[in-house]
């Protein structure tokens, strides 16, 4: 499993409860820019509509090679469809609506098969003084990680 890019805002942010796989819908010139790296889904979030599951505002810049000639319609961030099972769909919208989580991407990747796809993760909203208290509690672990290896050498 190769990882593409991951939202580290989103753990941060969020408090995630629960991570899904899915996989994408993608143009093949949309695909190589992925698999190259030029994939930015800090901005983005998921959300379901009439039985399907799309994601929104994920950035893919038009691949290199490929000329704006070809693809004159091209939008980087359209809406790009997500693959689930239905079954699972429906929890997930059960779940959005009736516990007011959301669904953000945690990290896209390459699995075994050389398939694209975007893990999700449902989660809750923090508050300012919940992110402030785990960025304390990091710099302490930081801290403390520091001083016990200056003191092993």
């Amino acid at each position: 499993m190769k990882i593409i890019t991951k939202n580290k805002y989103a753990y941060l942010n969020y408090d995630i409860h629960e991570k899904f796989e899915s996989g994408v819908v993608l143009k093949g010139f949309e695909t190589k820019a992925v698999k190259l790296g030029k994939v930015n889904i800090k901005d983005s979030f998921i959300q379901v509509r009439g039985g399907e599951i799309f994601i929104l505002n994920m950035d893919i810049p038009l691949y290199n090679k490929t000329s704006f000639n070809i693809v004159p319609w091209y939008d980087s961030k359209r809406n790009r469809k997500l693959l689930m099972k239905k079954p699972q769909i429906a929890r997930l919208y059960e779940r959005t609506k009736k516990t007011g989580l959301v669904l953000i991407p945690l990290k896209v990747y390459e699995n075994k098969r050389k398939l694209v796809k975007i893990e999700i993760g449902l989660a809750k909203l923090r508050k300012k003084v919940e992110k402030k208290q785990i960025i304390k509690e990091r710099d302490i672990q930081r801290q403390a990680s520091k001083d016990i290896k200056r003191l092993k050498i």
